[in-house]
Order: C-alpha cells, then sequence, then structure tokens
C-alpha cells in the first residue's frame, strides 16, 4: 500500500484560469463578457488613474489568503 501526496504552489480553492471562471456556459460568458468590459474602461482611464486602480487592486489581492 502506498500514500500519494499532492504538492500545489497555489490555493487549489481559488480559480487560476479564466476559462475556468463559473459553473455553468452562461456562468463563464457573464464573467467573460464583465471581464472584456472591465478591460475597456480601464484602457479609458488616463494613465495616473490606471496606476492607481492596478495599485488597489493588487492591495487587495495581496491580503487575500
Amino acid at each position: 500500500m502506498q500514500t500519494e501526496v499532492v504538492w500545489f504552489n497555489f490555493a487549489p480553492d481559488r480559480v487560476h484560469w479564466a476559462s475556468c471562471a463559473g459553473r455553468t456556459f452562461t456562468d463563464r460568458q457573464r464573467i467573460k463578457r464583465k471581464a472584456a468590459n472591465w478591460v475597456r474602461r480601464y484602457e479609458a482611464l488616463p494613465a495616473g488613474e490606471r496606476l492607481a486602480v492596478l495599485a488597489a487592486i493588487m492591495a487587495v489581492e495581496a491580503e487575500d489568503p
């Protein structure tokens, strides 16, 4: 009898690929459209505002376990 161990270098309860976000096709489509809208709006911001938004998002991700 052998014991197998799986090692992760990431939290397995979090989605790491956008294509895997959502439970159904419709949910994945909704998330994909939301991401595309956020990208479009982010790109339309002036450089200083984009930097501020990016810093805020990175701060949230850094504190999230």
